[in-house]
């Protein structure tokens, strides 16, 4: 892969994926444009070298500002040593073993909004199922009761939305607006269980202990908030899934044959439609990525989108297929900040899927009724008319 000239990256998706396959593993930007990571093994090491690539640097966010409700509890822009403490108390309550006790949870959710679709020949997938699905199993799983759980699905449409180029409005008020909200409603429902606690995550978090330190309500609520944007991860792949399956008609036949590799179906996914198309790191010293020394102080852009179609990994990466054998894509990221919601976010698109296959003979988004997220943010789309050719109700 080479380029010898800088261009900005393509706002549309067919450009931008051809804009990165012609870059060179790590490439440094003219100006400020900062450093460039494309390469998979590249994109690793970045990620997982949080010692030399700092995350909690890279977003400022002012202590008058709605989003501070991101900034306490959010481990994603968190650096050790707080990281690694606040992520131990979060993974004594966030166990697998208690995400996979959700899957009743999650097939009833999954069930109550696809009888809502059943009978209908279209429908708004993200408005009517794939958003609905994840925020409702989130606030379920936090305790959040059902007037607490509409809040919660338009504050995550409206997360989805400012990736939306085409939106609009002012999007980003109408989530500062509603992210004001949430924190009071949240610190509101915190304590409630304080003096009440019962089996859900929330209360969870609250007893949750390491070394004699809890989490304070600043921080249990900064986590409800990262769970609920990080839900994102699993709505969005449920829109790509539609989305891509609908383009490969010969892997829905397979998949509908063959129930087994629904699996590798949505690694597969995930890897040929990055949701996350790229995060942010800033250099906290010298450091030598990819044969390229990056000075201290440096920002760097790691593109997983990139890394997951690096033809020095992946056989024909810009072939789908559900079949592939071997499959290390890093939708989920890598190192430290590995999400720690994606057993929760499998689940939950291994259930929807599953569902929607089974109650249907066909399925495909029309293009005309798809607005597609801004690819540089993201690939997803933030509406997406389906079609549907239903089975006969047994």
């Amino acid at each position: 892969m080479t380029t010898s000239v800088w261009t900005p990256p393509p706002a549309d998706e067919a450009a931008l994926t051809e804009w990165l396959r012609a870059r060179d593993p790590v490439t440094r930007a003219p100006g400020t444009g900062g450093w460039h990571v494309f390469g998979h093994p590249e994109v690793k090491e970045v990620l997982a070298n949080h010692g030399a690539f700092s995350n909690e640097v890279v977003r400022p966010v002012p202590g008058d500002s709605p989003m501070r409700l991101y900034r306490t509890g959010n481990l994603t822009w968190m650096d050790p040593p707080r990281h690694r403490n606040l992520r131990g108390l979060v993974s004594q309550a966030f166990t697998p073993r208690w995400v996979a006790g959700l899957e009743p949870v999650i097939r009833e959710t999954v069930e109550t909004f696809l009888a809502g679709l059943r009978g209908r020949d279209e429908a708004d997938y993200v408005r009517e199922f794939a958003s609905p699905v994840v925020a409702t199993v989130i606030a379920r799983m936090l305790g959040i009761p059902e007037k607490g759980q509409q809040l919660f699905q338009e504050w995550s449409r409206s997360l989805l939305a400012l990736a939306d180029p085409s939106a609009e409005g002012n999007g980003l008020q109408k989530v500062l607006s509603l992210t004001q909200i949430a924190e009071a409603y949240l610190h509101q429902f915190i304590a409630k269980r304080r003096a009440a606690p019962t089996d859900d995550l929330t209360s969870k978090l609250i007893a949750a202990e390491i070394d004699g330190e809890r989490l304070g309500d600043d921080e249990t609520a900064g986590l409800i908030a990262l769970l609920m944007s990080t839900g994102q991860a699993a709505t969005i792949t449920l829109v790509n899934a539609v989305i891509v399956l609908g383009r490969h008609p010969e892997a829905v036949a397979k998949l509908r044959a063959r129930p087994e590799l629904l699996d590798s179906a949505i690694d597969e996914v995930m890897r040929y439609r990055s949701e996350t198309t790229r995060v942010e790191r800033r250099t906290l010293r010298d450091v030598v990525i990819g044969g390229h020394e990056i000075p201290a102080g440096e920002s760097v852009s790691v593109w997983i989108a990139a890394a997951n179609r690096d033809p020095r990994v992946f056989d024909a990466p810009h072939v789908f297929d559900i079949e592939r054998s071997a499959n290390p894509h890093i939708a989920f990221g890598n190192g430290i900040h590995y999400c720690l919601g994606a057993p929760l976010a499998r689940l939950e698109i291994r259930i929807a899927l599953r569902g929607l296959l089974d109650s249907t003979l066909d399925f495909a988004a029309d293009p005309a009724g798809t607005r597609l997220l801004d690819p540089r943010l993201m690939f997803g789309a933030s509406e997406a008319t389906v079609r549907f050719t239903w089975k006969e109700k047994q």
